[in-house]
């Protein structure tokens, strides 16, 4: 059978697979589910006894960036989550980005003192539920926000754990439909907001997307994140980059922002790499670890990362380009 293995309140499957069990589809799917739910649900968020350092560089600067929910917690008074969630206050703007897994960004966001009421701007960098599952709770206390999303509401997404495929993508309550702008292509806001689709992709992408699908018509197939977008905010003639899990990869999102904001210095990226995948467990080799290092350790560009990078591949990374990649949690707050 499966030897299920719980660690920091995960469940993990190992690989010992006997065929016996196999028979059994019922309790495979029962399990597929209980497993995603574990991750994702209200009420079991990611706890964990592994508090993780602010890295947070202490200085006022024109983009302030709050970290609502994350993998970890730079702080226990705050509840972690599979997820991510940030607030961007810039020029006037309350921007939220994504809302996580569940509701208890909304909890930290009241302990960091937020006012989420106030969010005048919401864009939801992928159709995945890690990321948008937040968005009732948060339209119903926000009724002001423009929301973005580079996808159709309805478009269909799915998790395959074996030979399940589990729904994975966005669950809105059909009284908040009007609230999001559905959108095919680059928005500009306000001269210096840029809300990008991905344009490139001659570089290598995570090997941890084959789990990921998406339906087309009748077919279920290999998601190709049209649907992710890249969120860009200039200031002073340098951007900073904010894209949550990269799933088209980390090189060709920044190849894409040169090519369509050309002769601007790029000088952070914020966001997840995709480099860990939770179900199981499983990291990408140190050969595509190796290949990411070799072409960003000459990049002029600091890297802010967390959820799903990995503490692994976190690690690995920081041993070769040192400063130039940092580590965000929950709570934390940067001035950029």
């Amino acid at each position: 059978m499966f030897d299920i293995i719980k660690y920091n309140d995960i469940y993990y499957i190992s690989y010992n697979i006997k065929v016996g069990f196999m028979k059994n589809r019922y309790f495979i799917v029962l399990f597929c589910f209980i497993l995603l739910f574990s991750v994702c649900s209200t009420s079991s968020e990611l706890e964990t006894d592994k508090i993780k350092a602010n890295h947070s560089p202490m200085r006022e600067d024109k983009i302030k960036i709050m970290v609502i929910i994350e993998n970890y917690s730079i702080d226990r008074m705050y509840k972690s989550g599979q997820g991510l969630s940030l607030l961007i206050e810039h020029k006037g703007n309350n921007i939220l980005l994504d809302v996580g897994p569940n509701n208890n960004f909304i909890t930290n966001a009241e302990k960091m003192n937020i006012d989420l009421d106030k969010v005048n701007y919401l864009f939801l960098s992928h159709n995945h539920m890690d990321h948008t599952r937040g968005i009732n709770g948060f339209f119903g206390i926000n009724n002001i926000a423009q929301a973005y999303l580079m996808d159709n509401i309805d478009s269909k997404y799915y998790l395959k754990l074996l030979f399940i495929n589990i729904p994975a993508g966005l669950s809105i309550n059909r009284k908040y439909t009007s609230r999001i702008n559905q959108i095919g292509d680059d928005l500009l806001i306000e001269n210096n907001i840029y809300f990008l689709r991905n344009s490139f992709s001659e570089y290598e992408k995570t090997s941890l997307n084959n789990k990921l699908f998406k339906r087309v018509g009748k077919s279920i197939i290999n998601d190709t994140f049209d649907h992710e977008a890249i969120l860009v905010i200039e200031e002073n003639n340098e951007l900073v980059i904010f894209s949550p899990c990269s799933h088209n990869g980390i090189l060709n999102i920044i190849e894409t922002v040169k090519i369509k904001i050309p002769d601007k210095r790029i000088g952070a990226f914020i966001g997840g790499l995709h480099l860990w995948d939770p179900f199981p467990g499983a990291n990408v080799s140190i050969d595509y670890l190796d290949y990411l290092i070799n072409e960003l350790k000459d990049l002029d560009i600091t890297i802010y990362t967390g959820h799903c990078t990995g503490t692994y591949a976190f690690n690995y990374m920081q041993k070769y380009l040192g400063e130039k990649i940092q580590e965000i949690s929950t709570g934390m707050i940067l001035y950029l």
